[in-house]
């Protein structure tokens, strides 16, 4: 059966109008859309208020204190007292410290420095340590030095700047209030273990992983001893 040219053309002509009137009708329908953008309005709507909850809860934060908890509270101040000076790893062990002391809840970190000034490279150290800090030196006398050649018994160090930290401590420290001063050398790794050993003691001496720590009366009468082989850890 032969199909003439002419009927093909009048047949695609057909389909192709039909088509278009097909088209036309539908986009004279409604879009049923009403739904989904009542949907994300609602969306909108929920995330703007949520964040609006958010801001003002970050201005109250940002506009007090934070007020410690009970538990934290009962707690003593705990002052590490760590004396330093200038040497290849002072920094490495420095943060090795801090690292560790972040840890330790109600901590006072004083760090004393065997210098003539403040160095910028404990000052910057301290700054970024986010912890409560005080940042004092005193430089070790010449004649108490120890030379390359000395044995490390000979002479002891860090003497100086122990006593200007419990110096710092006597003027500073509020009277009545539950404190225990430990000497945390920067050289040293600390458990955690050994803090919560601390904020739980009581008056008296008792011996400690680090040394001793002492009952009040002993705080206010007995500088740090050059003489000592022992660290005074102090309970006041």
């Amino acid at each position: 059966m032969k199909v003439k040219l002419k009927n093909v053309f009048v047949i695609y002509f057909l389909v192709s109008v039909i088509g278009l009137m097909y088209a036309l009708l539908q986009l004279g329908q409604p879009c049923d859309c009403t739904q989904h953008l009542k949907s994300a309005s609602d969306l909108i709507h929920a995330k703007e208020k949520k964040l609006s909850q958010l801001q003002n809860e970050l201005k109250r934060l940002q506009g007090r204190e934070k007020v410690p908890e009970p538990a934290e509270q009962a707690l003593p101040v705990i002052y590490a007292v760590t004396p330093t000076y200038a040497r290849l790893v002072q920094k490495a062990e420095l943060v090795r410290l801090s690292q560790t002391l972040l840890h330790v809840k109600n901590l006072h970190w004083i760090v004393v420095e065997d210098a003539p000034a403040k160095t910028q490279l404990v000052s910057e150290l301290l700054a970024q340590s986010h912890l409560h800090f005080t940042h004092l030196h005193t430089e070790t006398p010449k004649e108490h030095k120890r030379k390359e050649s000395d044995p490390n018994w000979l002479k002891p160090r860090g003497v100086e700047q122990r006593n200007l930290a419990l110096q710092w401590l006597r003027e500073n420290h509020e009277l009545g209030k539950k404190a225990v001063v430990y000497f945390a050398d920067d050289d040293n790794t600390y458990s955690l273990r050994l803090f919560d050993e601390v904020s739980a003691g009581r008056k008296g001496c008792n011996r400690l992983g680090g040394g001793w720590d002492c009952g009040s009366p002993r705080f206010q009468n007995v500088p740090y001893s050059s003489s000592s082989s022992e660290k005074q850890n102090l309970l006041f």
